[in-house]
């Protein structure tokens, strides 16, 4: 027992092990380590090296914490770890007021995902009278079977709950902060999207899936409010963010646009409420994991030798930093869905689900978002390792050298990784976490899958490969141009929060401040002060400053107590 509580009870504080737990600790320490050893050569030469370490060990360690705790309030505790430390490593460059910004952006914006988690945990202990995880689930599977379970208020609460992972998972309309979090060094980059922070949504939604919503008593119809939800934010959420990767020309926000749109994957496939959409959508959580740690690292090595963010001031590094290159193209096959890569096991996994469960619209969404995740990821390829370098702003990247082997080690590792898809790793997976009962794919999954990948590999062939059209010559058509410059804006949304939240709020405090604090605070004390001094004037005149008249006053006063204590004692008073 960790906190007793007044009725007798107590808040336990444990570890559970389970497979999905299993899972994510293994990630978040798997994936952690390569990205500290590759670390140790990308801060070599930079400041604050220490605090760096500090956090990243601490940031590793919420997210362990997160994901093996027995009940919700350790989960939460991690939860909050990591947002702390999340803030920051996205703030280490604190002399750059982008890197402070960044930080703050994203430690206000988490905070709204944050609190609605906090008033589902409350709401969990007030209606179950515990927080542990396995007490929960047999409470509300025996409430089910005697058909007292509320519905609605356990609709409440698993809403509540993901809307705290939209917030930690960046999806639509909390995804902000992600994008913005690159500003902090490239390693802290990778474990944000790879092993930490980001897939604590994404775990969390699939923990409640098995302590609130088991799949053998609940239909996913009983609560089709939830998973409707997550399905319509998880789609959306795919499509919007792979269009802002398919413009943005960062080499690390590209990936980071790839971020939210695959998490929304994730997303969608755990809305479809079966056992299959739950496995396909835990099973793309580790295969992200793998290829997005590799692309971030690589992206680190390409910034660290050649100076800049921009892809369009790189090109031809293909033959200065060959590993680099090689790496990157494994990660790029992964993430498009190419076979043999983990990337399209657990992919078509996904178009499997949906198609199974009917899902229409999240289904169509997800096509989309996957045929733009192909063209934006071979764009972001050519331009930074097949294109020829622009001589005006990059010099021809002659001055460039391959990365250390302390960096270049985890690449090497993490390309291996990107074959756990294989169906011997599958089956394992299979056993792993319990599902025996694999869903056949279906021929349709199977066409679908290839389709995807023939007109994203086609279009950006066109495009970014073999330079048969130009992006530029078809911006000039005036619709295209206007879409463009919505999607490069981010749609404005960023600009629309900046305007009713920080320019709202700092509107607000200035006419508190003129109105408010000016003046009735300001005026109270000044009517306050006033007020005294005149009454310390008018005391002033009794005090004439003679040494005679002040001892007569005490004798005086001695004369008036001792009357008073003699009258005390004979009963008078």
């Amino acid at each position: 027992d960790w906190i007793p509580l007044r009725d007798g009870g107590a808040i336990s504080f444990g570890v559970l092990l389970d497979p999905l737990s299993v899972i994510m600790a293994v990630i978040a320490s798997g994936i952690g380590t390569l990205i500290v050893v590759y670390s140790i050569g990308y801060m070599e030469h930079e400041e604050g090296a220490a605090r760096f370490f500090f956090f990243i060990t601490l940031f590793i360690g919420g997210m362990i914490l997160l994901v093996t705790s027995s009940n919700l309030l350790g989960l939460y505790i991690g939860w909050e770890i990591v947002g702390l430390c999340s803030y920051a490593l996205i703030g280490h460059y604190t002399h750059r007021k982008e890197a402070r910004e960044a930080a703050i952006k994203a430690f206000v914006t988490t905070r709204v995902g944050d609190v609605m988690l906090f008033a589902s945990i409350l709401l969990t202990y007030i209606n179950f009278g515990t927080m542990e995880l396995e007490d929960l689930h047999s409470i509300v599977v025996g409430r089910a079977e005697a058909g007292v379970l509320d519905l609605g208020l356990l609709t409440l609460i698993l809403l509540l709950a993901f809307g705290g992972a939209v917030g930690k998972s960046a999806q639509f309309p909390l995804h902000v902060w992600l994008p913005d979090a690159m500003e902090g060094p490239t390693p802290v980059s990778a474990l944000i999207h790879a092993a930490t922070m980001v897939k604590a949504g994404v775990y969390l939604v699939a923990r409640y899936s098995l302590t609130f919503v088991p799949f053998e008593h609940f239909p996913a119809a009983q609560l089709s409010q939830w998973y409707t939800t997550i399905g319509l934010i998880g789609g959306f959420t795919a499509l919007f963010a792979a269009s802002m990767g398919l413009v943005s020309n960062d080499i690390k926000r590209v990936i980071a646009y790839s971020t939210i749109s695959q998490l929304a994957l994730m997303f969608t496939a755990l809305s479809v409420g079966t056992p299959q959409g739950w496995f396909a959508g835990v099973f793309h959580i580790i295969s992200h994991s793998i290829f997005k740690a590799l692309l971030f690292l690589a992206s680190g090595a390409v910034i660290h030798y050649v100076g800049t963010n921009n892809i369009d001031e790189m090109g031809g590094l293909r033959r200065h930093m060959p590993i680099t290159f090689y790496t990157s193209l494994v990660g790029v096959l992964s993430l498009s869905g190419i076979p043999p890569f983990n990337g399209f096991f657990s992919k078509e996994l996904i178009l499997n689900s949906l198609l199974q469960a009917e899902s229409a619209i999240p289904l169509t969404l997800v096509v989309m978002a996957s045929i733009l995740t192909v063209i934006y990821s071979f764009r972001w390829l050519s331009k930074v390792f097949l294109k020829e370098p622009k001589s005006d702003l990059s010099g021809g990247h002659t001055h460039h050298r391959e990365a250390p082997y302390t960096m270049l080690a985890p690449l090497i590792v993490l390309s291996a990784l990107t074959l756990s898809g294989l169906p011997p790793f599958e089956e394992l997976l299979h056993e792993l976490v319990g599902i025996h009962e694999k869903s056949s794919i279906s021929p349709l999954t199977y066409i679908l899958s290839l389709s995807i990948l023939a007109v994203g590999l086609a279009v950006a062939y066109l495009f970014y490969m073999g330079g048969t059209v130009s992006p530029e010559a078809v911006r000039t058509k005036p619709i295209l141009r206007q879409l463009h410059l919505l999607i490069e804006n981010r749609y404005f949304i960023d600009a629309a929060y900046r305007k009713v939240f920080v320019d709202g709020v700092t509107e607000l405090s200035r006419v508190v401040r003129d109105h408010v604090e000016v003046r009735v605070i300001d005026g109270l004390n000044y009517a306050s002060a006033r007020a005294f001094q005149k009454i310390v004037e008018a005391i002033r005149y009794i005090q004439t400053g003679s040494s005679n008249i002040n001892i007569s006053g005490v004798a005086i006063g001695l004369i008036l107590l001792l009357i008073f204590f003699f009258a005390k004692l004979a009963g008078l008073v």
